[in-house]
């Protein structure tokens, strides 16, 4: 015998809870993104509203400075941070006196100067030019204080090739202090002194044996880690990146000076004591006088008996 057909099963007829009518007919929430999408400096802010009104020019800080061609970044920089000379003449690419003649003879028109003189390639004179954008953009959007003004004439000496979008560069930056802060959670290292501990590492770290041998040579308790970049040629974040790893296994410390111990207090000038503590001189007396003369003779008198 065929079986018979199998029909809807009957519904339920209790009704479903109430959670569950809930999450039958709640929409899933959009996860919020912690991608500080709110500027959080004056400086991000001022780049925010010009590169939003498509700017051209650059906005200048205390700290560095940011270009903007059609609201878009094509350059940044700081007094601290490595430029696109430091990273190649640091890398070996070109000599320091072929950067200089660079710069005379192709002033206005560097970057293809360098490429058509086959001094560097395209490719990793881009690189240079992003790492020096970064680096500069790192100190410039951190800046809170200060007077800020905009300059729409300003022209940078290098462009990139690809420019980014403020949200871009923020991004980028972003995740830049965020690997800084997973190393070691502090920027007391960013700008003091270091010095090389000469202890042993107390954990492995990623930096390579000789970049870590050369940046712990170099640090003698004068040097900041943005001079120490400058002076190994390369770029003040993988410098601070390594620094930071150093220090987090107890090779690199920041140096403090010795407290320098306060001068002694000034020696107090002692007022002269009063006459009437002092032993009276001897006294003279004019014989000449009479009266005195009596009074002489009468003590010469009594000192007889």
């Amino acid at each position: 015998m065929a079986p018979e057909p199998v029909g809807p099963l009957p519904a339920d007829p209790r009704p479903a809870p109430p959670a569950a009518r809930r999450r039958a007919h709640a929409a899933p929430l959009p996860r919020r993104r912690r991608s500080s999408c709110a500027p959080a400096t004056t400086f991000e802010a001022a780049l925010t509203d010009l590169a939003a009104d498509g700017s051209t020019g650059a906005l200048h800080g205390p700290g560095g400075a940011v270009h903007l061609a059609g609201g878009l970044v094509v350059h940044a920089e700081a007094p601290a941070a490595a430029t696109v000379g430091h990273l190649l003449t640091g890398a070996g690419r070109i000599t320091v006196r072929e950067w200089e003649d660079s710069l005379l003879l192709g002033a206005g028109r560097l970057a293809e100067y360098l490429v058509a003189g086959g001094l560097v390639g395209p490719g990793e004179l881009e690189l240079a030019r992003l790492a020096a954008t970064l680096d500069g953009a790192q100190d410039a959007l951190a800046q809170h204080d200060g007077e800020l003004r905009f300059d729409p004439a300003a022209e940078p000496a290098f462009r990139l090739a690809r420019p980014l979008s403020v949200l871009e560069l923020r991004g980028a930056v972003g995740r830049r202090r965020s690997l800084l802060d997973g190393c070691w959670p502090s920027a007391e290292l960013d700008r003091a002194p270091l010095r090389a501990t000469g202890a042993a590492p107390t954990r492995r770290t990623a930096v390579p044996h000789r970049r870590r041998q050369a940046l712990l040579a170099a640090a003698d308790g004068t040097r900041t880690a943005p001079e120490l970049a400058r002076l190994l040629g390369r770029s003040t974040y993988g410098t601070l990146l390594d620094v930071r790893q150093l220090a987090a296994a107890g090779l690199l410390t920041a140096h403090r000076p010795a407290a320098v111990p306060d001068p002694p207090p000034a020696a107090v000038p002692q007022a002269a004591l009063p006459d009437v503590l002092l032993p009276p001189a001897p006294r003279s007396y004019d014989s000449s006088d009479p009266e005195v003369g009596l009074l002489l003779r009468l003590r010469a008198a009594l000192e007889a008996l």
